[in-house]
């Protein structure tokens, strides 16, 4: 019987994940605070005692080799395994604690907010870590356990996963306050005199979602609208219009991300839109008891 050590241990593959992750062993070892030539030297005995080549090196950095690529992606999901029994193990017998990882598409960023709020009231210790992204993104995030939990209004384009609907959020006009459309009268708007106006409209660079509902609902009214900006960020387009640069079509809850004053906010008469938001979580594997509580939160 053999009883020297195991080929690799956590150690070791978290080096070889910051490696490849990285690109270049320099890089991965200011990732692990550490020098690098220690670093080469586990990467050469992970090579030699697996009998394979791991990275093809280059003049300035190293990619993957086929074996390589394979063990890149086992070395993710034991790692993220263990770190999940690790997180299980810390928190029997206690409450919640530690940190929450969350990720809200671009028309969900409100919804997520509000929840920490109350979740920061209750743990005052509690650590975040918050991403905002398109569903491809949080799907990418959830997949690999950076993120636990997602608020998206779309469905993600990943496998093993579970939700539950929130209640609808219905889409209004927000305009600046100085427009003439803003005067204290008009209280609703329809989607003809929407497409007059210069629009400033949220879209993820990889998922239509809503901005394709809007876009379907103009047409269906043989309307083409006037869109002045495209913008990426649900906090920069609501400073755009209190800026007077134009008028947006949101979800209402994404006015919680800005105080009132300088814009209106009109309800849409002739193609009432909501968003549909849903809490997504992966179907197997450990969620904190942190995570689990703020989920009850939107329940």
């Amino acid at each position: 019987m053999d009883w020297r050590r195991p080929y690799m241990d956590i150690r070791q593959l978290k080096y070889f994940v910051a490696i490849a992750e990285e690109g270049k062993i320099t890089a991965a070892a200011r990732r692990l605070h550490m020098a690098q030539p220690p670093l080469s030297k586990q990467l050469k005995g992970m090579e030699d005692e697996l009998g394979v080549l791991l990275f093809e090196r280059h003049k300035r950095k190293v990619s993957l080799t086929p074996e390589g690529e394979v063990l890149y992606q086992n070395a993710k999901q034991l790692l993220a395994s263990f770190s999940e029994l690790v997180t299980e193990m810390r928190e029997m017998n206690k409450e919640a604690h530690g940190f929450i990882s969350v990720g809200s598409s671009l028309y969900c960023a409100a919804l997520m907010l509000s929840k920490m709020r109350r979740m920061r009231e209750k743990y005052p210790d509690m650590q975040y870590k918050v991403w905002e992204g398109d569903p491809v993104r949080l799907g990418e995030l959830i997949e690999n356990r950076e993120i636990e939990i997602a608020i998206s209004s779309s469905p993600l384009p990943v496998k093993g996963l579970s939700s539950f609907r929130l209640p609808p959020d219905p889409l209004v006009l927000v305009i600046p306050k100085h427009w003439s459309l803003a005067d204290r009268e008009r209280e609703a708007v329809g989607f003809q005199r929407i497409a007059d106006l210069p629009l400033i409209v949220l879209r993820s660079a990889s998922s239509d979602g809503m901005y394709g509902r809007i876009m379907k609902c103009f047409a269906d009214l043989g309307e083409v609208p006037h869109i002045l900006c495209e913008c990426h960020d649900s906090a920069m387009l609501l400073s755009m219009v209190t800026g007077g640069f134009g008028a947006a079509l949101l979800p209402k809850s994404v006015l919680d991300l800005s105080p009132p004053g300088n814009y209106k906010v009109l309800q849409i008469t002739d193609c009432p839109l909501c968003s549909e938001p849903s809490v997504i979580y992966r179907s197997s594997g450990y969620l904190s008891k942190a995570a689990k509580e703020y989920m009850e939160l939107f329940k």
